[in-house]
């Protein structure tokens, strides 16, 4: 996972549209940094918001290498399509 993901990466992992993901960043539910035309989202912070999502859907607690490699997954996925 880079460093610092995309709205739209971010929107995969939450189920989520990119404008709800600005939203939340405007509304101060999700740390982003504004730069150009765009915001960019920390991994720490897609990293927290991606594991309440997932472990609260999975029903259990899920490990740091776990949740990294179901979101880099979400992420290739969709950006192969």
């Amino acid at each position: 996972m880079d460093e610092s993901l995309s709205t739209t990466q971010v929107g995969w992992v939450l189920g989520r549209s990119p404008s709800s993901v600005r939203a939340m960043i405007r509304d101060g539910e999700i740390e982003g940094t504004r730069i150009p035309g765009a915001f960019r989202i920390p991994r720490a912070e897609v990293l927290r918001v991606g594991r309440e999502r997932i472990e609260q859907e999975a029903g259990r607690k899920i490990s740091d290498r776990e949740l990294e490699r179901l979101i880099d997954e979400v992420i290739s996925t969709n950006e192969a399509r």
